[in-house]
């Protein structure tokens, strides 16, 4: 069977299969999740998306800024602005192996003509936010300590803060990196690839004042992230604590990165598991299909944008091959 299919399949099938389990965990809550959605304030719910679109924004920042330390390479904010929609709209309405992060780089590798160096920028752009997301929690874990906190959650956060700690160090510090260079002796297809990519990414080791710029704004953004899904609960009639939601969405997103079409199921999955303690099962999957809804509504504004904007449209035979040959 054809990689790129076997790829797809077995991705729909875990969205599925969190899907058909979430929702038989639900069977006899259906009635009370459709009333939770329905009388949700939709004032707030627009408000949730009005601040969920300012962390794009801000976040769009980070990106033009990242992309900066590619030579030759320039994007403009409003180009930045522009593809991170657009990337929304590939990830979640062209649910293919061809997503977002990979529409980008293939635009940006079309100012440049470098194909690595395009994918490096999209894949640190990324990595920063996530990593920027974790470490805020385990920092405030650090800081803020209370007994009121699950266990559980402590732990998660704390595994992840360390898995993405261990990932940083291997990837500024070659030492360390070539003691597992050996393991890429027994995949000599992916050696040389993989190489070429460390040290695209390794490079921005050298760019110390712009990632430590990059960080602080995706702090920014996280915190508006952060902030619309407090919103989107307080739309349905909730309460819940700024300090969880900071501990909780950073394991929902790490979670959500399990091949999937796009975190589907599994993020709705992993937001009835974790919120679902604090404001009770119904109201946290209620909340999950109220940003399943903003993520769909800003994948619209992304459609729109690419239908009309001729310079970044592509060519699909050649992105697919751009993906084949240099995804990192």
């Amino acid at each position: 069977m054809n990689k790129k299919i076997l790829s797809i399949l077995i991705r729909a099938l875990v969205s599925a299969v969190f899907i058909l389990l979430l929702l038989y965990i639900m069977r006899d809550k259906y009635a009370q999740i459709l009333d939770a959605i329905k009388n949700a304030d939709i004032r707030l719910v627009l408000s949730g998306l009005a601040v969920y679109i300012l962390a794009a924004l801000i976040a769009s920042y980070r990106f033009k800024l990242i992309v900066a330390t590619q030579k030759k390479t320039r994007v403009t904010f409003l180009e930045a602005i522009s593809l991170t929609f657009i990337g929304y709209f590939f990830n979640n309405f062209l649910p293919t192996s061809i997503g977002g992060d990979v529409a980008k780089a293939y635009y940006l590798s079309q100012k440049k003509s470098e194909k690595l160096g395009s994918f490096t920028s999209v894949f640190v752009d990324r990595a920063i936010g996530l990593f920027t997301m974790i470490f805020m929690a385990a920092v405030a874990l650090l800081f803020f300590r209370s007994e009121l906190i699950d266990r559980k959650v402590k732990i998660a956060v704390y595994l992840i803060a360390l898995c993405a700690l261990g990932i940083v160090i291997f990837m500024t510090n070659r030492n360390i990196a070539k003691r597992f260079a050996g393991i890429l002796s027994f995949i000599k297809p992916l050696e040389e690839k993989a190489k070429k990519a460390y040290d695209a990414i390794h490079t921005y080791k050298n760019h110390t004042a712009l990632i430590v710029k990059a960080l602080l704004i995706s702090v920014v953004s996280q915190l508006f992230f952060f902030t619309s899904i407090g919103i989107l609960v307080f739309s349905i009639g909730s309460r819940i604590a700024p300090m969880e939601v900071l501990l909780r969405m950073p394991i929902i997103s790490a979670i959500s990165l399990l091949p999937s079409i796009n975190g589907l199921g599994v993020r709705e999955g992993s937001t009835v598991m974790l919120f679902g303690p604090l404001i009770g099962k119904t109201n946290a999957f209620a909340v999950s299909i109220l940003l399943l809804l903003i993520l769909f509504l800003i994948s619209i504004i992304g459609g729109l944008i690419y239908a009309f904007s001729p310079q970044f449209k592509v060519k699909w035979g050649e992105m697919k091959e751009m993906k084949e040959s240099e995804a990192i």
